[in-house]
This record gives structure tokens, sequence and C-alpha cells, in this order.
């Protein structure tokens, strides 16, 4: 559905058309795959998604064209005022014309307008485009990491009210945990090993990793991989647990859980949920920073197998390393 179509003006005085389009919408997504169809295979199944049919979150394109013909655009998903910023990208040929600082700035005034609480994004750290973001409103989350959030008012309000305690309950992961699971998993809360079946290490978003978990349950015949722990009166990620086949072990599987400090006392039933494919062994892993984790697991049978010293790097501003606990549960 297309919300407006007004005119914008570019830094060389050339008038073109901006559109809003909410998802789905069959007219315009042509146009629309048509200018970011380059992005990858599982954005490529997202954008389809999207513009098929409503899967229960908020997307919005804001894309500059010609008459139809798109050269510049910018998406969020969302769920309850809180989402992920993304598909930017402007042809060459209208590159550093200033058409996405004249898409940001209207975008960003209407996530505002609609109640827009909290976006997160990835880039490179201390690139253009992340200065652009910057000048939006933008913070990174930490030096040398290229992920960065913006918040409609105070950033310790907004977290405090996030996740603020609750009886959550346990869902499997779907559509409307994509937007949310990123403020988990960017926040500063103790860990580095987050999700470490699909390669989830530090302050990094799970907007990619979690699309493979979302399509493995909803195409035909579908797997549910990963369970989410749910504030059910705000929408608000709490926590999560995945599985995933090991890459390199046959008859294994790989598990992680991963939750908010005020929620690891709801890890045990997180993994117990699980609805785990037949193998002979589970692996796990916990680093030395979070010990709630090691607890969790150990709760549900896991057993510690060894500790690899200095396996993991902490963060991405250098180079020093923690260890990692590497846990066994047979079955």
């Amino acid at each position: 559905m297309i919300e407006s179509t007004t005119k914008a003006t570019l830094k060389t005085g050339e008038s073109v058309d901006f559109s809003i389009v909410k998802a789905p919408d069959a007219k315009w997504a042509p146009v629309i795959m048509n200018l970011i169809g380059h992005k990858g295979e599982i954005w490529n199944w997202q954008n389809e998604q999207m513009l098929k049919e409503s899967v229960g979150i908020d997307f919005y394109y804001y894309f500059l064209h010609r008459q139809g013909t798109g050269f510049s655009n910018v998406a969020t998903g969302e769920y309850r005022g809180v989402g992920s910023f993304g598909h930017v990208y402007t042809t060459p040929d209208d590159r550093r014309k200033g058409a996405c600082a004249v898409i940001m700035e209207r975008q960003m005034a209407h996530f505002r307008e609609r109640g827009g609480r909290y976006l997160t994004l990835g880039t490179g750290f201390e690139t253009p485009p992340y200065n652009i973001y910057k000048k939006f409103g933008f913070v990174g989350v930490e030096s040398h990491n290229g992920h960065m959030t913006y918040c409609n008012g105070p950033v310790n309000a907004f977290m405090d009210e996030y996740f603020a305690p609750c009886k959550a309950v346990i869902e499997p992961i779907s559509w409307k945990h994509w937007p949310g699971t990123t403020v988990l998993f960017l926040s500063d809360a103790p860990g580095v090993i987050r999700m470490a079946p699909e390669r989830v290490f530090g302050r990094v978003s799970t907007e990619g990793p979690l699309l493979h978990v979302i399509r493995d349950r909803v195409k035909p015949n579908g797997l549910t991989r990963g369970h989410a722990l749910v504030n059910p009166d705000t929408g608000a990620v709490l926590g999560i647990a995945v599985w995933n086949w090991d890459k390199l072990w046959t008859g294994t599987l790989v598990i992680d859980v991963f939750c908010h400090p005020r929620f690891w006392n709801r890890a045990p039933d997180l993994l117990k949920a699980l609805e785990l494919a037949p193998d002979e062994r589970h692996l796990a892993y916990a680093d030395a920073l979070c010990p709630q984790k090691r607890d969790a697991l150990e709760s549900v049978g896991f057993k510690v197998v060894t500790t690899l010293p200095k396996w993991q790097r902490i963060s991405w501003a250098g180079p020093e390393r923690i260890d990692v606990t590497l846990l066994e549960r047979r079955v």
C-alpha cells in the first residue's frame, strides 16, 4: 500500500518523486526488488515475503524514483515502535547527490510521527554511511563496532521500560520477534557468546541471522529452531534460545541461549522449550563473562567438557580474549 508520494529535491536541483510504501504491495514490489534485489539471497527472501503478504510487523520502504524507476531506498521493519533500519542503497549514477540524506530526513520524521521509539542498524565503523547516520541521531554501540542505535527519547528510560520485570511468556520465534531481538543483542548485557548456532558473538545485530531461523519455520513442513522469551504486554524480547546442526561434526547439534540479566532465571525454561532434531550429541558454549549461561545449561543436563583459554575476542576494539567453556549433553 502506497502511503504517499511527494516531490523531493536533490543537491543537483533535480526534482524527483519520493514515495512511502507500507508492505505488502504487489504493484510496487517489482520496482523495489529491481532496486535492492542485489542484497543477497536471504534478504531477497525477506523482501519478497514482506511485499507479498502481511507477516505481523510494520515494514516500510522509503524510496526516490523518477516516474516509477527507483534509484535510492531505505527500509524499516518494526513491531510496536521498535525496529530495524536497513536496505540502504543508491544506484551508482545517483550517488553524491544527497539522495540518502533526503530520504532519511523524511523517514526519521515519519518514524517519530508514528510513535516510533527505537531503531537499530549495522554498517562499517566510521565509514561515510556511519557518519550520515550519526547526523540523524544514531549512536555507535561501542568503539570500532559498526552497529548503531537510535532512541526517540532518553535511552536509559527506554531500556528500563523495555526490559522491565514482567510475567514473560515463551513463544516459537516468528516475524514479530525479528525487530526487537536486535535491542537485546546490541545491549551491553554481559556475555560474548550470544547465538553460537548462527555465529552471533558480541554486540552484533540479529537482523540477518534470525532470518534463517524464521525461514526454517515458515517454509512448508517447517522446523522450529528457536524460542523467544517475551513480555506479552509490550512485545519486548527478553531472551532467545536457538539450535542448529553443527557445521563441523556429524550427529551433533549446537544449542545456545541468551537473556537480559533480569531474566536469566527463565533460561532453563527456554532451553526446555526447544524442539530439537534427533541427534546423538548436543554442544553448547559459555564464556567467563556470563556464568548465568553455564548455570542454565548445566541445569538442563549439560556437563563441562573443557575450557578453551583466551578463545573468543571480547569486543571489536582490541585483541583481548575471554575463556570459553565447552559443554556437552548426550541423548
